[in-house]
């Protein structure tokens, strides 16, 4: 074998590795052959988005840093870079890595979807757009900047839309199984439909683990809407079973993280002095109701939404954690000086938003986890806590997917229940220290009473009436999690004890919350 055919036998073994989710083999192979042929730009880059799928935007930037310097108009490099950045919350960065590789190479078809996606995560939703047409001009047949132009009618409530470039997506590639399980979640199926049938059918094939995963739960949601909750239990739990098996989750690890953080703030922590925007925090268990409280309060003409925020959770990291891989935190870190660089980091990320009402909303329901720090660095905070029926939280946990490795607890019941339990005793003790300055927002409420609760939280917030926050659904700002479909409709009182639905199979689930 030539050395050229040795070095592409090695690239193929890399990419398998890859596509395998073995990322942690891969990244010692990678820097094996890095050492062994310093020259070869592939092997970084590859190395690179190994680090970047295990978190490790750190690692990833000092391998690509060694070979930028050797090929500094590299675009893959550049591109990848961007990438890293990214992974480090490290967005004006990352944006510039990607206009250096589109000057290199304007056609560029990655970095211009890449660009896109963080334009769009900027709140920059039309420049995000105009990256993904760009992109769809230079290759029609691409299904990446489709997949990432529907997600973008799709987070906007143009479904229609979305649909048909989801379809699009399904014409070039039957086996477009991210643009099936997509689909499902803003297509209401009903008895005879071509798309399920199409996606049952997918399962007979041999496709990766990862497909299998999608599928498995968009079937779980069509026989959901059809009604036939035996078959779409039956689905989602294969869904479950097979993510499971592919991550790395500790129980017990999370259990001492949560008493970590209690002993920490047993201690009085010192509390900084307002300054800086106004913040709305609205926190909870995911899938609790964040999603429509954000959207109700930022109808409000004095309120921005801003999402959900990883803002916190990276400085956090950064400044308090220990040893991030053993989620071990410090008091020694909560020091006055620490806690302004915390404040100061985050005030600086949020500029990105050029916001100017007077209150900001963060949207990430596990910030719960630091409300004893929002409270020391944002002592004029609004912190809004999202509570729901423990049962539908927990179902509705388990039969969607996250792509976040916080969230690797729901894809067990017993995982599940242990964590929804960790959090209602971290919460009542969050309560019991900061009693009325957490506002409890509790969705079976608010389905009922819908004015007079809204009228509750518009008062905690110091903010006017204003008729708009009772039309939350007609609010056309961008909405990415789970919800984006339910809060473009009036509330509906169907979505209250849903779980009951599937009843017999959750025995265990609600053995283990005590229900």
């Amino acid at each position: 074998m030539n050395n050229i055919e040795y070095l592409n036998n090695q690239v193929g073994i890399m990419v398998n590795l890859f596509k395998s989710k073995r990322f942690k083999t891969l990244i010692d192979k990678g820097l094996t052959l890095i050492k062994k042929f310093p020259e070869e730009a592939i092997f970084y880059n590859i190395t690179s988005l190994a680090y970047n799928a295990i978190g490790e935007g750190d690692e990833a930037k000092k391998i690509l840093n060694t070979i930028i310097k050797k090929q500094p108009k590299n675009f893959n490099v550049l591109n990848n870079l961007g990438l890293a950045h990214v992974q480090c919350g490290e967005n004006e960065k990352a944006e510039e890595y990607y206009n250096n590789a589109l000057r290199l190479k304007p056609d560029f078809l990655e970095a211009l979807v890449n660009l896109g996606n963080l334009k769009t995560k900027q709140n920059k939703n039309e420049e995000g757009m105009n990256y993904f047409i760009k992109a769809i001009k230079i290759n029609e047949k691409a299904t990446t900047p489709k997949l990432s132009l529907a997600g973008y009618y799709e987070q906007s409530g143009n479904f229609e839309e979305a649909k048909k470039i989801y379809n699009e997506i399904l014409e070039i590639n039957p086996n477009s199984t991210i643009a099936d399980k997509s689909l499902s979640l803003i297509h209401k199926y009903k008895i005879g439909d071509e798309h399920l049938k199409t996606m049952e059918e997918k399962l007979l094939k041999k496709i990766d683990n990862e497909g299998m995963r999608r599928l498995n739960f968009a079937i779980g949601k069509a026989y959901e809407d059809i009604g036939d909750y035996e078959k779409s239990f039956k689905s989602y739990e294969n869904g479950n079973k097979l993510y499971k098996k592919d991550i790395n989750y500790d129980s017990e690890l999370e259990t001492k993280h949560f008493k970590k953080i209690k002993e920490i703030f047993n201690n009085n922590i010192n509390q900084l002095k307002p300054y800086g925007q106004k913040m709305i925090f609205i926190l909870g268990m995911p899938r609790s109701g964040t999603t429509l409280i954000e959207q109700i309060l930022s109808s409000h003409k004095n309120v921005y939404g801003a999402g959900e925020l990883s803002f916190l959770k990276d400085i956090i990291e950064k400044k308090i954690f220990v040893n991030k891989s053993k989620l071990d935190v410090s008091l020694q870190n909560l020091n006055p000086e620490i806690l302004k660089q915390i404040k100061d980091y985050y005030l600086k990320k949020i500029e990105i938003f050029k916001n100017t009402k007077e209150y900001l909303i963060d949207k990430a329901p596990l910030n719960f986890k630091w409300i004893g720090l929002i409270m020391s660095i944002f002592p004029d905070s609004k912190v809004i806590h999202c509570t729901r029926n423990p049962m539908d939280i927990c179902w509705s946990n388990y039969k969607n997917t996250f792509s976040s490795k916080l969230m690797n607890y729901t894809y067990d019941f017993n995982d599940l229940a242990n964590f929804y339990n960790m959090y209602e005793d971290l919460m009542k003790y969050w309560i019991k220290k900061y009693n009325k300055k957490i506002f409890k927002m509790d969705y079976e409420n608010l389905i009922t009473n819908k004015e007079l609760e809204t009228k509750k939280l518009l008062k905690f917030c110091n903010l006017d009436w204003d008729d708009n926050c009772l039309n939350f659904h007609k609010n056309k700002r961008p909405v990415s999690t789970a919800s984006l479909a339910q809060v473009r409709q009036p509330l509906y009182k169907s979505s209250v004890e849903k779980w009951k639905n599937y009843s017999k199979d959750l025995e265990t689930l609600k053995k283990k919350l005590n229900y």
